[in-house]
């Protein structure tokens, strides 16, 4: 069987900058070892999911849940693959280093706030993901320092160290649109400078990385007394106060978790539990979840994806969208347009009726794909949520399965039209509690 792999160019894509030039001022894409493709379709002439949404989009923070009057239980998170899980909480939202153009005057100097917090993250399987060290200042930032493994290979060809160190920049209430961001210079007491890429992976949050091949830089790094971040918009001071025992915590919990002597918090949920009981109310029973955490950002699916039987692939993705995006048919007729361009055959769109219900528009679709190699299919249910949370939800497979991957889409419409037409909790009552933005696990303060 021929394979279909969906690929995802997401907001998330996290930095892995190890073995890039010194200098370097374009990120390069995340290596992510272990990860594995999907099963059901092929890399050349299949659809290429989720293709683009323009015309004013604009990655929102996390999502809410997926489902209509569920409350504030947690839905697909934007965020890097081997990035933090959220920014430390910060003060008033003030123009940091990776601020839009047009910010205000240039940050004045940060101290840390309260202490250091240090500890492990876990992939969705439970293995060991990355260390981070994170701080909140006083100037309203927030800096998150990550530790992430390199794969042997990956040290054994470039000559690299067995981990890397990247920089998170948290800057509250930005409102960052993702993708590639500017070029930052990075400079220690004033005397050593690194100048990096950097990528947008949350609307609140940059990260860069640090050459691991400058060693006087890494090595004066974990003793600096000032890190100076500066873009072409602004400049940010950040006095690095506790920074020495906070990278010597790092350091610990990244080797204690690769000698398997660190005890490791317990893995997220690989789907949150409300999309899961989305599933299960449409009566896909059999559907279990992917680690799309663990493939690399070009072949994830989704943000969440499951498999049913084994060559359908359904996934779920999120993106927040300015009004300038327009309304859901225009939005779904502009999806399928970008669909197009990843088909080298013969492409075939259908689009069904926009559906207006209480608490959400509603539209379902479907793409196909035919060339010499087969023919691949995919459901597609995109939904617009009042406060402009764009949810699209598809079932991918090769034609023969095309049943399979209608009846899937389906069920989960009819779940959805249930409760999209149920009045949504009335302000004030008691909510769901909030569903699982995966926790980086049990913290070490300083």
């Amino acid at each position: 069987m021929s394979r279909f792999t969906a690929r995802l160019l997401a907001a998330g894509t996290a930095l892995v900058l190890a073995g890039s030039a010194l200098a370097q001022t374009t990120p390069q894409p995340e290596q992510t070892s272990g990860g594995q493709a999907p099963a059901g379709g092929g890399d050349s002439g299949g659809l290429i999911l989720p293709g683009a949404i323009s015309s004013g989009s604009s990655v929102a923070a996390p999502q809410q849940a997926p489902l209509p009057s569920s409350g504030p239980a947690a839905g697909p998170a934007v965020g890097p693959s081997a990035g933090p899980r959220q920014a430390p909480a910060a003060q008033a939202p003030v123009a940091g280093p990776a601020a839009p153009s047009g910010a205000a005057a240039p940050s004045k100097v940060g101290t840390v706030t309260g202490n250091w917090q240090v500890g492990p993250q876990v992939y969705t399987d439970g293995s060991f993901k990355l260390c981070e060290a994170q701080a909140s200042f006083d100037n309203g930032l927030a800096l998150v320092f990550l530790a992430l493994p390199v794969p042997q290979a990956e040290q054994q060809a470039k000559k690299l160290p067995p981990k890397i160190i990247n920089l998170v920049i948290g800057v509250p209430g930005a409102n960052m649109p993702p993708g590639q961001g500017p070029a930052i210079k990075l400079k220690l007491d004033g005397k050593l400078e690194q100048t990096r890429g950097s990528q947008v992976i949350q609307p609140n949050a940059i990260m860069t990385g640090f050459d691991p091949m400058d060693a006087n830089f890494m090595k004066a790094l974990p003793a600096a007394n000032k890190l100076e971040v500066t873009s072409p918009n602004d400049t940010a001071t950040f006095v690095l106060k506790g920074g020495t025992k906070a990278f010597k915590d790092l350091n610990a919990c990244f080797d204690q978790a690769m000698a398997g002597k660190l005890q490791l918090p317990a893995p997220p949920p690989a789907i949150p539990p409300a999309f899961a009981q989305l599933l299960m109310d449409a009566g896909l029973k059999d559907a279990h979840p992917l680690p799309v955490d663990k493939m690399s950002p070009q072949e994830r699916p989704g943000d969440f994806a499951w498999a049913i039987q084994k060559d359908v692939i359904g996934s779920l993705r999120s993106v927040g969208l300015k009004p300038e995006a327009g309304d859901l048919e225009k939005i779904m007729q502009n999806y399928l347009d970008s669909l197009s361009k990843g088909c080298q055959g013969t492409y075939t769109p259908t689009k069904g009726k926009l559906e207006k219900l209480l608490q959400i528009d509603l539209q379902t679709g479907s793409a196909s794909c035919k060339t010499e190699k087969g023919e691949f299919y995919a459901n597609l249910i995109l939904y617009l949520t009042k406060d402009r949370q764009l949810f699209i939800i598809s079932h991918e497979a090769p034609v023969a399965s095309k049943a399979v991957a209608d009846n899937a889409g389906n069920a989960i419409v009819g779940v959805l039209r249930k409760k999209a037409n149920e009045p949504p909790p009335a302000q004030g009552a008691q909510q769901p509690a909030a569903g699982p933005r995966p926790a980086a696990g049990p913290r070490k303060q300083q």
